[in-house]
This record gives structure tokens, sequence and C-alpha cells, in this order.
């Protein structure tokens, strides 16, 4: 999953306590409106779909509402597919797990060490995200990106986040070159491919993978997310790229997908135990991730799972092995917690083998109350849960808005003097008392039914020497793109491709901006010149920005400036624009004279292709006449002149002043 609306990217998801007897479409009430997008869940116990439910619209302007059939973008959830068709082409003798991916993948930089298909498998590649590189680059992820898009910026990068097979760090961009090895190896595309030796053997006949955002999907559902204001909004999804993304499935084809995990009817249960193995590190450790999808374990049960969110869209799967039952829910709406909600809906089938529920703790009330917008300057600061991560507190336009570090800016909504939350995600900050001397000093995030405590932290001031040390125009080889930093107010502003981000002083050499910047590291010398810097962003580490001087180009010498070296004709009407009639060079002076007829003639003058030269117009739009001298212009247009009798007429170019150049026609 990419950043969304996960705001506070540090604290884990954990489901909340919840009864067995509650009811589940209760569950799914807030978003159980005509006004509002919503959700499709399905139940699966031994191979049977045994609830489903559809709430909310899928189109909210064209008030259609979400069913059982709808079709959803499943975001991550599609990555399983894409490591399946890849152990399908390894079970046919056509790839190698361990093989080097740049067997398939030539473009690709060779860091000196090997990358396999398998650690694309397992996010242990070491290869920096493909969503996050976008994003630095200028790319809004709105905007239409193909899969030559990624496998551009990904070939460019000539550094890894760490070395292949000692990390595990979630990678798009694996998946996404996954999806390429598929087309390459099985010469058809990943959708091809899987439609049928997947989709079609198991009849799920309203799946496949979406690599054209044109495409269109009947009765799919519509991606939606709340505005600053709390209300919905459409948000745009134009991926033409697949392999990490781009599935668009329905709740009954997952369900057939689920069983397939039981039976094996499509690549057998060899194949499916090798998709389920968790991934290893090159010490031996095991992971929690295998082929696409996540091992672990909830109220001591076994569980496979998977979850997905791109724009607006939510998914989960989750699979109870042993108990034979899966949850699915399929989303529209930014705000759900689909993870959180398959959990909740799972504990309502689970049997006495499950460990008991934790006792729910007291939730706070979301309810917003009026304000006074004076309250809020003594809460306006930064406070540190770590001391690398930041949530940032302003007030503007009267309200309070917040932003943790590398993430985007929210407005907070007060329900009491001291506690405020966001409608973007379930989570609420409290303020701790002010001392005797006004000031709050610290908080309280609460998220997850996790408290995080939190320390304001002053702010670093940097002298205007240092400002400039730090100022200057930067530019990242590996993106192709330039920064530009500058002074505004005593603090830098870095103007990125798409927007202008103000960098908050961690401290002299420390800087955090919103996503994508996140953490800015300056390295300067014992001079104090700080002619780098680096950015890390979570799934993108140490790349490298280093000061350029940019120097304007000279403007282009004037046209004429080679016109007496070249040759140069006449053509026109008179000689059926043929190959033209050449001007005689006499010092400063070209002429040539040609004999006309009566009458109207069109013309050119330039050089002998009219590639280099051509002038083609004279100042004034009116028709030359024999006698008169215009101004030349390097123009396209045809030069007219009217012949009065049938003569000889002498064509004269004056260069004298190369900046304006002179025609004259003689009798």
């Amino acid at each position: 999953m990419k950043y969304s609306f996960a705001v506070f990217a540090t604290v884990l998801l954990a489901s909340p306590a919840f009864a067995a007897d509650t009811d589940i479409d209760a569950l799914f009430s807030a978003w159980s409106k005509p006004d509002s997008p919503g959700a499709v869940l399905a139940v699966i116990k031994d191979g049977k779909v045994v609830r489903r439910g559809a709430y909310g619209m899928a189109d909210i302007e064209r008030e259609a509402p979400n069913k059982a059939s709808t079709p959803f973008h499943v975001a991550s959830v599609s990555k399983q597919f894409t490591a399946f068709a890849i152990y399908l082409l390894a079970q046919d003798g056509k790839l190698g797990l361990d093989d080097d991916i740049r067997k398939y993948l030539p473009e690709l930089h060779d860091f000196g060490r090997t990358i396999t298909i398998r650690q694309l498998i397992s996010h242990t590649s070491g290869l920096r995200d493909q969503w996050n590189l976008l994003a630095l680059a200028g790319w809004r992820l709105e905007d239409v990106i193909t899969e030559n898009d990624v496998l551009r910026v990904v070939s460019a990068q000539k550094t890894l986040n760490f070395t292949p097979g000692r990390e595990h760090l979630y990678c798009n961009t694996g998946y996404t070159l996954l999806g390429i090895i598929v087309k390459r190896v099985a010469g058809t595309s990943l959708a091809a491919f899987t439609k049928e030796r997947m989709f079609d053997p198991l009849g799920m006949t309203h799946t496949h993978f979406h690599d054209d955002y044109q495409t269109l999907v009947n009765g799919r559902a519509s991606s939606y997310a709340r505005g600053r204001d709390g209300k919905w909004q459409y948000v745009a999804l134009s991926y033409s790229n697949v392999g990490a993304t781009s599935l668009f499935t329905t709740v009954d084809d997952l369900a057939l997908w689920d069983q397939n995990f039981y039976d094996g009817k499509v690549g057998g249960k060899a194949l499916l135990a090798q998709l389920q193995t968790k991934g290893k590190l090159a010490g031996g450790r095991e992971i929690d991730y295998a082929g696409g999808l996540a091992i672990g374990q909830y109220r001591g049960l076994d569980i496979v799972e998977h979850s997905g969110g791109d724009a607006g869209y939510r998914s989960n799967i989750v699979r109870f092995p042993k108990e034979h039952l899966s949850v699915v829910i399929l989303s529209n709406a930014g705000d759900l917690n689909a993870p959180g909600l398959s959990r909740q809906v799972a504990d309502a089938y689970l049997g006495t083998n499950a460990e008991p529920l934790p006792v729910a703790s007291a939730k706070i009330e979301q309810k917003e109350i009026k304000l006074d917008p004076q309250r809020l300057d003594a809460l306006v600061g930064d406070f540190a849960l770590t001391p690398s991560f930041v949530i940032s507190f302003t007030k503007e336009n009267e309200r309070l808005m917040t932003q943790a570090t590398g993430q985007p800016k929210f407005p907070l909504f007060p329900s009491s003097e001291r506690t405020f939350f966001l409608k973007v995600v379930e989570a609420q900050f409290t303020f701790d008392a002010p001392g005797p001397d006004g000031i709050v000093n610290g908080g309280t995030l609460h998220q997850n039914g996790q408290d995080h405590p939190a320390r304001r932290v002053k702010a670093t001031v940097l002298s205007d020497e240092e400002l400039r040390a730090r100022s200057g125009t930067f530019y990242s080889a590996e993106l192709n793109v330039i920064y530009q930093i500058s002074q505004k107010d005593g603090t830098l502003v870095l103007h990125h491709p798409r927007d202008d981000m103000a960098l908050s002083a961690i401290s002299a050499t420390t800087f955090n901006a919103p996503f994508p910047i996140g953490k800015v590291e300056y390295r300067c010398d014992a001079k104090r010149a700080c002619n780098s810097f680096s950015i890390n962003n979570g799934r993108v580490r140490n790349l490298v920005f280093s000061k350029v001087a940019i120097t304007p180009l000279a403007p282009p010498a004037p046209q004429v400036s080679a016109f007496a070296a070249t040759p140069v004709y006449l053509r026109g009407s008179m000689n059926q624009w043929g190959v033209g009639t050449p001007l005689r060079a006499k010092g400063k002076q070209f002429t040539a004279t040609v004999t006309l007829e009566r009458g109207s003639h069109e013309f050119k003058i330039g050089s002998d292709d009219f590639a280099a030269i051509d002038f083609g117009a004279v100042n004034g739009s009116a028709a030359m006449a024999p006698g008169e001298t215009r101004k030349l212009e390097a123009v396209g247009a045809n030069i007219k002149l009217n012949v009065p009798a049938t003569a000889a007429y002498t064509f004269m170019v004056d260069v004298s002043d190369p900046e304006t150049p002179s025609l004259t026609v003689r009798q």
C-alpha cells in the first residue's frame, strides 16, 4: 500500500474489541448512506459464501449503490496474483526464482549485487519504491502512470535502499517488475496471462488486470475520500501499470480464488504451499511475508491476508486456513479501515479455539464542538513522538491543522477544549493542560487503541548566513529533477516541481517536510558550505541532491548572421518553385535579376533547402511593388510582389544591419 490517509505511519494497526453477537451491518453504518461511498462484504466458510453485505454507493453522482457484483480496484491485494503468475512460470520451467532479475530486465542498473526474482516477491530487493520516486520527481499519483513510466524512473536509480536480502521493506517496484517479467517470459501481457491461466479456469469472469486506465469496467465502484472539510470528494485513479496494483475484481470472484487455496484446482497444492512460504533474509531469518501474502496470527489463530489502498479504494482479504474461514472487504471509501473491520467481522464467526478478545478501551467521543479560535494559539507548534517523527500543529483560517513527518496536512476537529480528532482516519490528539506560563508542553496521540505520548520540541532557528548556505539549486541525477531551496521569513522553502513546501528545522542540518519529501539531511563541510542533501521518506533512502550552478543559455545568434556564408536562393512562382535563382554576393548585398511577367508573384528567400534560412515575409501584410524597400522577417509566410508590366526585375537583399535585413525590388 502506498501513502494515502494513514496519517500517523509509526502506529501499527490493531483491531478493537468486538463482541461475537454484534450486528455486522452496524459495523458499516457510517457508510451505509445514500450520500456516502461504502463497501461490499463476503464471509466465506467451508468453501461457501455464508454472508454478503453491500453498503453505501458505488457512484454517488449517479446514485448507483454498491452491490455484491460491483467490481472494485483492490490495490495491493493484486500482488498475490502477480506472485502466483511468477510461480506458474517457474513451474513451467521458464524461469527460476533465484534468477538474477537483470536476465529479464537488462535496462536496470548493475548495482554490483544480484537481485533475484525471489527477493522481488518477498520485498527484500533493496529497490526504492516506485510511488515515492515518481512523487519526488514531480508526478502526482493521480496522473496517468504507465508501466514504461515506472520502468524509466526505476532504471535511472544507481543506489539501493539496502543490500539485497539484508532487510525487508515493502516495495511496490518489485511487483511492477514481476509483472514485466511475466510479459517478457510468457510473451503476453500479465492481464492476458492471468486471464488464460488463472481467472478463466477458476470461473473468475469479473476479474482482470487493468493495464489501460481508459478501459471501461461496467458497474465499477468509483473512488472517494474525505476532503479537508470532511465532505466526500472523488479521487481520480489513472494507473496504467499492473503487477503491484490495478486488479479489478468482485467479492464472489475472490471467493473462487479463496477456494483454490484449499483444492489447488489451478497451480496445484505444491505451488500454493510455495506461495504461502515465508521469505527469508540473507542470514536465514524468516519474515512474515510470502508471495503477495502476509502470514501472521490473530487471537492465537494462523491467518493469511493482504490489504490494499490506492486513491479512495480500501480492500482486505483475511483467511483463517485451519478454520476454513475468510473475510473479504472491498471498499471505495478512503476512511474505511478494511483490515480492522475484517477482523471484527471474523470475530463473529470464530469458534472457541480463538483467544478471548481484549477488553475494549474507552473510545473518545468524536463529536465536534465549537471552540474559540483564540484558544488554538497555545496549541500551535511541533510535538515529537520520536526524534525523527514529529506532528506539527498550525492555525489556518481559525482551524487547527496537523501534519506528521512526510505526510499530508489535514484539519482537526475539537471534541473538547484539549482533544481533537481527524475525519480521514481514526485518530485523536489530546493536549496536556497548559503550564503556569500558558504553554502546552505535551500531548498524547490516541490511535488503534494505543496511546503515544508526544513532547513539544523547540524549533531550531538558523541564522541568515546558515539559511543562505542551505539555499540554492539542487539536482538529482537519479530523478533528473531540480529542486530550488530559498529563504522566506526566516525559514527554508523547497520548490518541488508541483508544490512549494516549508522545511521544518529539526537541527542545523536536518529538516522535515510533507510527503513526498520526508527528511532532508544536509551535508555541510568545515567551511559551512552545504553543497548537497539527501532525502529519506521511508521507502526511498539516501537519495542525493547536489548543488548546481545553472548558467542561462546565450540567446541564439540572429538567423541572418550566417547569411553571407550560405548559398541563398530566390524561389517562387517565377520559377515554378523549382531549384531557384541564386543571389550573388557583393559585400553586404545579395542580388538576382529575374524576368517577370505582369501580374502577382509569390516567393521566398532562403538557403538551398530552406532549412537554415527562411526569410518568408516582409514587414506589413500588403504586397510589395517595384521600387519599395521592406524589412525582412524570418517567418514562414510567402512574400507577395505585384508586377505592373513584363520586364526584368532586380531583387536586392541588404544585410548591412544583420538584425534587420531589407529587401528592395527594382525594374
